[in-house]
């Protein structure tokens, strides 16, 4: 009988000391050194004195002396510095600052072309030195996905150390296997060889998990497994526990590379998943999404102790050691060597087609290393990192929507942008997928604007014709319609609040010759000059379940090159979206490809409203 096997057992039986203890009809005679202890104290002292309770017959348990190697204390704690490790961030995401950070001098670039982005991305990878720690909400194999997995397989088998997280909702087209995260995962342990092929007496740092699956097992037992230890125990010796929810997700998206490096520190943020659409790559050129992300450098400090102040890194780490996350190496379903050589030739296979002579990429990839992309045409301001981690500390969501948190976050990135738009003296251009925000929002909105006559507010979001979630924008139509409209129509602000409907009536969808694809960027600009660029909806599931990332860029240079892209970006989005109320807009609304959709609003808003379900969607 294997330890591990035996280890389940002795749980087992522990269990059922712990029922005993809670049944007072059953009549347990304790034998051993503890015998003269009672039934409380015993648990306890097991735990503390490494014994395991043993079964003699239906009425007899008997305590030995230790076995170190099958204690409880042994099990609960086989990984004793991961424990610890994990212990300590679960705190930190309940105990998350409620001071803010403050903004730190750095330097930025947006990167608002698809193919830059991604570019931007393989290059970072490639410049890695020490680290490289990424994550995203979807993670797919098409060629992008399998060419990041082949540029990270390089970067690990020099030495950088690697950690990939994917969130299970998001990526749920891989499941149940993950064949390609998990063979860069066996990469870890290995020997490095040096160029050529000789062992270097270093070894291989890959890690992959999976945010907050909820059928995983193995931790769902692991959680039961603590929730006996804690009764038994003091409250300050008690074991977090893990929230498994399923409309609990990791929305960040993340690319970070030597994180503990004040000179070589770099990182991406921004809207894009990892997916061919994102990065007009093969099928995703007809099926293009407009998105937006940046690139930020110099964000890294060191203390006057030699410690590494890095924001972006303690968002990561809690995330990444959140409690129901999954690592991949401890998989149902392991990967062979066959396997593995397949995925890795897949991987060299699609970096092929994207990056080598004749690849899609080439020539643009050519242009930004002549340019020294990572090094040039960067602009200094003011970096600020923002999230949105108190939503991992929630609890019975579902029960009590309406819940505050449990206090307030002093790095959120709504409450970030309350304070630069309540400051704002002209403009606010606001650009989301789904906007669809609180009343009291709409209010705080529609004041700002009403204190001064030149004031103006911009909203882009998506139509009937863009939109890739029905739900969503019937929660966005209503938005409009019945929160912002009906309370400015008519009255002397109604022109300083505009709404734009992305796509136009030449889309190819209502018959026209033009694709517009889907907006997915998530971008506020106050006053054309402070930029904040996130990956939150600004929806309720942003605000209230998921963990959200983004930064905001103030104290730009006067002619600041950044601003004047996202303005070119913004006003471009306003030539290729349709003024809400305006005759085309009603024209695309009417169209006979769009009724089945308006039909579907309508009772989709109807039973949102009549079971008050607008908390929990």
């Amino acid at each position: 009988m294997g330890l591990r096997f035996k280890a389940y057992i002795q749980y087992l039986l522990f269990w059922l000391l712990a029922v005993s203890c809670s049944t007072p009809q059953y009549e347990i005679v304790i034998r051993g050194p503890a015998a003269e202890e009672n039934c409380a104290s015993l648990v306890q002292s097991i735990i503390a004195k490494n014994s395991t309770p043993q079964i003699k017959d239906a009425s007899t348990i008997e305590i030995p002396e230790a076995i170190p190697e099958l204690s409880l204390t042994k099990i609960l704690n086989s990984r004793k510095e991961l424990n610890a490790k994990y212990t300590n961030i679960i705190e930190s995401i309940k105990d998350f600052k409620v001071d803010n950070n403050g903004p730190i001098n750095g330097q930025s670039k947006l990167l608002l072309d698809p193919h830059e982005g991604y570019l931007a991305k393989i290059l970072l990878i490639r410049n890695a030195k020490k680290t490289l720690d990424l994550s995203y909400f979807i993670f797919t194999g098409d060629d992008t996905g399998k060419t990041l997995l082949h540029e990270l397989r390089l970067a690990i088998k020099r030495g950088v150390k690697v950690r990939l997280l994917v969130d299970s909702t998001g990526s749920f087209s891989k499941a149940p296997f993950y064949d390609d995260i998990k063979a860069l995962a066996s990469l870890n342990g290995q020997e490095i060889l040096d160029e050529f092929g000789n062992p270097t007496g270093e070894f291989a740092h890959a890690e992959a998990v999976l945010f907050n699956p909820l059928f995983n097992v193995r931790a769902h037992v692991a959680n039961w497994m603590k929730a006996v230890h804690n009764l038994f125990v003091p409250e300050n010796e008690r074991l977090p526990l893990a929230t498994f929810t399923i409309n609990r997700r990791s929305h960040d998206k993340i690319l970070m590379a030597d994180a503990n490096s004040p000179k070589d520190a770099m990182a991406i943020i921004g809207g894009r998943n990892i997916a061919d659409k994102y990065y007009a790559v093969n099928e995703g050129i007809k099926n293009p999404i407009l998105d937006a992300e940046i690139l930020i450098k110099n964000f890294v400090t060191k203390n006057d102790d030699g410690s590494i102040n890095n924001a972006l890194e303690d968002h990561y780490n809690k995330i990444y050691y959140y409690l129901a996350n999954k690592n991949f190496e401890n998989f149902l379903f392991k990967t062979n060597r066959d396997q593995v050589r397949k995925e890795f030739k897949q991987m060299r296979d699609s970096s092929k087609r994207l990056m080598h002579e004749n690849g899609q990429l080439n020539a643009h990839l050519q242009e930004m290393v002549d340019s020294k992309f990572l090094e040039n045409d960067f602009e200094d301001g003011l970096i600020s990192i923002l999230n949105e981690i108190q939503n991992l500390s929630r609890t019975k969501m579902f029960m009590m929507p309406k819940q505050e948190h449990y206090k307030a976050n002093g790095n959120s990135l709504i409450s970030k942008l309350h304070a630069d738009i309540a400051k704002a003296e002209d403009t606010v251009d606001i650009v989301s997928p789904y906007f669809w925000i609180p009343d009291e929002e709409i209010e705080f909105i529609i004041n700002w604007a009403s204190k001064y006559p030149h004031r103006k507010v911009r909203i882009f979001s998506n139509s009937l014709t863009t939109t890739n979630n029905i739900v969503a924008q019937s929660m966005v139509d209503a938005t409009f319609k019945e929160t912002i409209m009906k309370r400015i129509q008519g009255t002397p602000i109604e022109k300083q609040i505009e709404i734009y409907s992305y796509g136009k009536l030449d889309d190819e969808v209502l018959g026209g010759d033009k694709r517009y694809g889907f907006l997915h960027a998530k971008i506020v600009v106050v006053d054309g000059k402070t930029l904040t660029v996130s990956t939150s909806n600004l929806d309720p599931i942003s605000r209230h379940l998921n963990s959200e990332v983004g930064t905001t860029i103030e104290n730009l240079p006067k002619n600041s090159k950044n601003a004047q892209k996202l303005n070119k970006y913004i006003e471009d989005l306003k030539n290729n979206s349709t003024l809400w109320g305006s005759t085309e807009w009603q024209e695309i609304r009417r169209h006979p490809k769009n009724k089945i959709m308006n039909i579907l609003q309508v009772f989709i808003t109807k039973i949102i409203y009549t079971l008050n379900l607008v908390p929990i969607i």
